[in-house]
Order: structure tokens, then sequence, then C-alpha cells
């Protein structure tokens, strides 16, 4: 086995927000969802045996693996202050989301640690609770819907595909990644749910082809969505530690312009992306 350490810190955050901030049209938002907001979302959206496991955990990391994704092995250590972080991250997604509910165009959730490979039951890729999901969740019940979800991060999002197929018929996954996919069972099929479509790049593509396969999601996309979540992965730039594609900032660039296009209400949560240098021109330029 390979052990890599931790990448996921503040200094991410700090990077995203110094890339955000050069935009004279950017402000500061705290997140607003209070305690019992976050608390009806996670239990909509997590099982109780999920956030009691996590709701237990100590102070030391420790693995946990009645929490690993189904067919494959713990990944990632849990402790009290990791489960506090995600907490945090999942009020962060539903105060953006909330912003698009009270007419805001844009929102961007600078969150940390990511989300989509959490589960209703399971943990894994520094993903504890699901931010995207509660996006999700926090957009319907303010009766934007439905709700298209383009996940844009290097890895297939495990998690969002199983939260967002429980929700049912108003809310649609596209997943562009890299092959192979490792963080589903050996033997699944993809895509795994009938409102999604998941597009693996068995190679690092070219950032022209890549957006293409972006502008055509965001056009199925946009065609039945009230409102966008966007999984911003971050780990698809050259140099990344978990990374094997070797985009510049520049491609962020295109899929804002994209999204723009769409002339959709969109929320971004903040997905993987770990070389700390590229955070913030990849920020600034989307």
């Amino acid at each position: 086995d390979v052990r890599l350490e931790g990448q996921d810190c503040d200094a991410r955050l700090m990077a995203l927000r110094v890339g955000l901030r050069r935009h004279f049209g950017v402000r500061a938002v705290g997140a607003a969802a209070g305690d019992e907001e976050v608390d009806r979302a996670l239990t909509a959206l997590h099982g109780p045996r999920h956030l009691e496991a996590l709701a237990a955990a100590g102070e030391e990391a420790a693995v946990m693996p009645e929490l690993a994704p189904p067919g494959l092995e713990p990944d990632i250590p849990v402790n009290a202050s990791l489960v506090a972080a995600a907490r945090e991250a999942v009020r962060t997604a539903i105060s953006a989301a909330g912003r698009l509910v009270e007419g805001d165009r844009y929102a961007y959730a600078v969150c940390r640690p990511p989300g989509h490979h959490a589960g209703r039951d399971f943990i894994g890729g520094y993903c504890y609770l699901n931010n995207a999901a509660a996006a999700v969740q926090a957009l319907r019940d303010g009766g934007l819907t439905p709700v298209g979800v383009l996940d844009l991060d290097l890895h297939y999002p495990n998690g969002t595909s199983e939260l967002l197929e429980r929700m049912g018929v108003d809310a649609t996954l596209h997943s562009l990644h890299a092959a192979p996919v490792t963080n589903v069972a050996v033997g699944t099929e993809l895509p795994r749910a009938p409102r999604e479509r998941a597009h693996a790049f068995a190679a690092a593509p070219d950032p022209v082809a890549y957006l293409g396969e972006v502008e055509a999601s965001l056009t199925e996309l946009a065609a039945d969505s009230a409102a966008l979540v966007v999984s911003l992965g971050s780990d698809t730039v050259d140099g990344d530690p978990h990374g094997s594609w070797h985009f510049g900032p520049e491609v962020f660039a295109g899929i804002g312009r994209l999204l723009a296009a769409t002339e959709l209400p969109v929320c971004v949560v903040q997905e993987g992306g770990y070389s700390l240098d590229a955070l913030a021109p990849c920020c600034h330029a989307f």
C-alpha cells in the first residue's frame, strides 16, 4: 500500500479566496445556515449509522472499516477535528445554495474537506459528508428545481451518484472524470443510475476536447434544470499530487464562460485540488 500525506488543509481555502477576491465583483459572505438546518440536511442525506460513527470519532485519527465504500477497503482516517470541518463544509454549501434561493445568480462554496465521495453510509477520498448533495437538497427545498449537477473533479463522484439517485427524478448528474475509475467496486457499470451521464477520459484530454464535453453536458442539463450545482475539482491541473492531467488555469476560464452562457443560477461547491500554487490562478481564471 502507498500512503500519502494528507493535502487537505486550510491553506487550500486561503488560496481559493485569494484567486476569487482578485475580482472586484466578488464578495465574501459568511456561511449563514444554522445548526438545525445543517442537522436536517445531514439526516436527510446520510444514514444514522454513518452519522453516529462520525459523531463518536475521538481526537486520535483512526480508520473506520464500517464506513468503507461498498466493495472497497477504507482509505482515509477519521478524527473529531475532521468531522467538525466536514460539518462546516456542509454548512457552507447549504449557505451558498441559499444565496441562489434568495436571488443571487452565482455562489461559490469555498469549503473543505470535499464531499463527493461520501455516500449515505460510506466515506472515502478525503470526503466524510456530501457537500454537493446538501446544496442540491437546499435548492430543492427552496423551490429551485429540477437541479442539474455537473461534477468536474478528476475522480468519479460515487457518493453524489448514490445520493442523487435516492432523491429521484428532479436531480440529474453528469460527471467528467479520469479512467480507470478506482473508487467503485470492480465490475460496477457506469453510469450507475438512470439520470446520470458518466464520461471517462482514458488519457489526459486536450483542453479543447474537454471543454467540448463540458459544453455538451451543460446543454443537456440546462434544458431541464432550474439551477446548477457544480462540483468543481482543481485536481485536473498540471502537478496535482493526486492527479494525472495537465490543465492550466485557462481551462477554468472556459468552464466559467460555458456556465455563464446557460443563464441559470449556479452554485459552485469546491471538491478536490491539492496543488496549492495552482489554486489561486485557477480560481481567478474561473
